[in-house]
């Protein structure tokens, strides 16, 4: 009678858990994912939580299961699980090692041969990594301490720039670690919490946010490249600097502090492109303020006052809300444009509503200046 093993492909962020076994002689220094016999009258999902429990002392769910079975020797099949994990962080209590490996890490490890049957749909699966929230242009996927996105021709610019914005001492932006098996960028994963819609940035937060601002201008403004760009040309007019161009919330990651929430990384660096300061600080009025909502003129008018000191410099409130229908009108056109031609990214964006969203919000925007033009004065 053949007696069933079955044992847990526990997947966290794009990553998969091996465990190297200490015996018997025949599998000493080998790695398996872990797990153990079935016991009469269980399933193997309950088997699975079971066996990692005792062996890892952490709770998992068991998903579902991997295709085919493997021998193990005489009498003994193997089945594999894929399960996530609930509580605990796992300890080996069985074994003498743990590893978290990707995709491309899976063949650095010595596996035992009734693994290795599974490690091609597996290896598959990790590939697809763990989707970020938002991405709503190109996506992004989250497979250990890295991000892989889409790339496109902008890429090495882009990648020029967040090498030079490094090396000049700003650390708070994804390190390069360069292009993986399936042609996707691979950028170092920014931890923090991000601030998503309906929440609104704290004034402590928004002067902090337009501080890092100011400090990425001055590091950037140094920095010069032909391109191609998505959003824009190159190189640069000696009136331009290298701007974000997508310096909102949703981009920045944040961490508490005991002053208060902090600026821990920024990222999406897609739409990267030559502008200038103004209109770097006009789309990020409209997401920080945010204008784009129908909050009071006074209160619009007192986070761009906010906004302009966290800046710093010569800089006007009154300078930043002149800017901002210009800015967002070129977003409206590069958004439509980008539709137009194909770009899937852009395309992504027609799925929320965009470019028309924008166009609504904007053109209530423009009903609300008057009165928070009189607010700044007054």
């Amino acid at each position: 009678m053949t007696r069933e093993v079955a044992a847990a492909a526990i997947v966290v962020a794009g990553r998969v858990l091996a465990a190297r076994r200490t015996g018997p002689a025949d599998v000493e220094g080998g790695w398996e994912l872990p797990g153990g016999k079935i016991d009469a009258g269980e399933t193997p999902a309950e088997a699975v939580v079971r066996e990692v429990h005792e062996e890892l002392g952490c709770e998992v769910a068991v998903l579902h299961a991997l295709t085919g079975r493997a021998a193990i020797k005489a009498d003994y099949e193997l089945t594999v699980h894929v399960a996530r994990l609930l509580s605990g962080e796992p300890v080996p209590h069985e074994h003498d090692a743990l590893r978290w490996l990707a995709s491309e890490e899976l063949d650095g490890v010595d596996w035992l041969p009734s693994d290795r049957p599974f490690l091609d749909e597996l290896r598959s699966m990790l590939d697809q990594g763990e989707r970020l929230e938002g991405g709503n242009v190109g996506g992004a996927v989250r497979i250990g301490r890295t991000v892989r996105r889409t790339t496109g021709p902008w890429t090495p610019a882009v990648h020029a720039l967040l090498d030079h914005v490094r090396a000049a001492g700003l650390q708070d932006v994804p390190r390069v670690i360069g292009v993986d098996s399936r042609g996707r960028e691979a950028l170092s994963y920014l931890p923090g919490r991000v601030i998503e819609h309906p929440e609104v940035a704290s004034d402590e937060l928004l002067s902090e946010a337009m501080g890092w601002l100011r400090s990425f201008h001055e590091v950037a403004a140094d920095f010069d490249h032909p391109g191609p760009w998505r959003n824009g040309s190159g190189p640069r007019r000696p009136d331009q600097i290298m701007c974000h161009h997508d310096f909102a919330p949703y981009n920045v990651a944040v961490s508490s502090a005991a002053n208060g929430e902090r600026v821990v990384g920024v990222f999406d660096w897609d739409l990267a492109s030559p502008g200038t300061r103004l209109e770097d600080l006009a789309f990020a009025a409209w997401n920080w303020v945010p204008l784009h909502q129908p909050l009071a003129a006074g209160l619009s008018a007192r986070r761009l006052s906010i906004m302009a000191a966290g800046y710093g410099g010569r800089l006007r409130p009154g300078d930043i809300l002149d800017e901002v229908v210009s800015r967002i009108e070129r977003s409206i056109a590069v958004i439509g444009a980008g539709q137009a031609a194909g770009d899937s990214g852009m395309l992504n964006l027609a799925r929320v509503g965009e470019p028309a969203r924008t166009a609504h919000a904007l053109d209530d925007l423009r009903r609300r200046l008057p009165a928070i033009g009189s607010a700044l004065l007054g």
